[in-house]
């Protein structure tokens, strides 16, 4: 079994079988770096890609989601590139 799992229909994350609860928006930037596993993603970008349309978030505030799903999943799941943005890390 993959330590991560996560299933985009039902909006349903699985961390070692056990299921983990996820804003929208916290669930949106998993979803957007896990399916592009290694590329590096701006905080504009990634803001620009799943809180648009969102009156409570800005593209200043992507670095306390980022820093909410690694409490939730663990530190070593998203990189941060300094300088650059986050991506999502490769695990072989």
């Amino acid at each position: 079994m993959n330590s991560l799992e996560i299933y985009p229909r039902h909006h349903l994350v699985r961390l070692f079988g056990a299921p983990v609860k996820l804003t929208p928006m916290e669930f949106d930037i998993l979803l957007l770096l896990a399916r592009r596993p290694g590329q590096v993603f701006t905080a504009r970008q990634i803001y620009e890609a799943v809180a648009v349309d969102s009156f409570d978030a800005s593209w200043t505030g992507i670095s306390s989601m980022i820093y909410k799903l690694r409490r939730k999943l663990g530190a070593d799941i998203i990189e941060t590139v300094r300088g650059h943005g986050y991506r999502m890390r490769i695990t072989k």
